[in-house]
């Protein structure tokens, strides 16, 4: 009976390797809508490519999204430009005057440089009584870039890093330092301070 046992073990692998491969859901399309009205609400408008110069009819007041993506005041990624990853019921989430004329889905993996304002930073950190120590800031789960708009220097980073600890709640950045990985930088190491330099707690 042995010969009856090998040949039904030959028979599942045959019916294993022809069965389909399970299915997987496929990734969500980037997308950015855009609508005229609050609450996503009124008029739409749907991107799903990079656009170097729009000019929508309406300036939106609430937008969602579908993946990342960096949208700019100006034509050609020039101007204010902020990031935006999720969806925003009212337009004041996103800074005064909110407007759109180009826009660019951006790769997961790719770092954040311009998060919406009032977003507070996440990754990991140590919290002191006066101070908070993020070795690896991000936002949205993305590496905080040093200098999103351009080269990197000391200059730009050192505003970054003021930014970051501002968001966090924090008067001033301490210390920071750039870290390079796969051709970006990267902050790193950032140290936010309560008080000024000099000052007693």
């Amino acid at each position: 009976m042995r010969w009856q046992a090998t040949l039904l073990l030959l028979a599942a692998a045959i019916i294993a390797a022809a069965a389909p491969p399970p299915e997987t859901a496929p990734a969500a399309q980037a997308a950015l809508t855009l609508f005229s009205d609050r609450f996503y609400r009124g008029e739409t408008l749907v991107f799903r490519a990079d656009e170097g110069d729009i000019r929508p009819a309406f300036a939106p007041r609430s937008v969602r999204s579908v993946g990342r993506w960096l949208v700019c005041s100006e034509p050609r990624f020039r101007g204010r430009c902020i990031e935006i990853a999720g969806d925003y019921p009212i337009d004041t989430a996103l800074g005064v005057n909110f407007n759109i004329r180009s826009l660019r889905a951006m790769v997961a993996g790719t770092g954040a440089g311009h998060p919406p304002p009032n977003v507070p930073p996440d990754g990991a950190s140590l919290t002191g009584l006066s101070s908070r120590y993020f070795p690896a800031p991000a936002f949205g789960r993305e590496r905080l870039l040093a200098c999103p708009d351009g080269a990197p220097g000391m200059g730009c980073a050192k505003d970054t890093a003021q930014d970051l600890c501002r968001r966090a709640g924090y008067r001033e950045a301490k210390h920071f330092v750039l870290q390079a990985e796969r051709g970006l930088y990267y902050l790193a190491d950032v140290l936010c301070v309560r008080t000024g330099t000099g000052e007693n707690q």
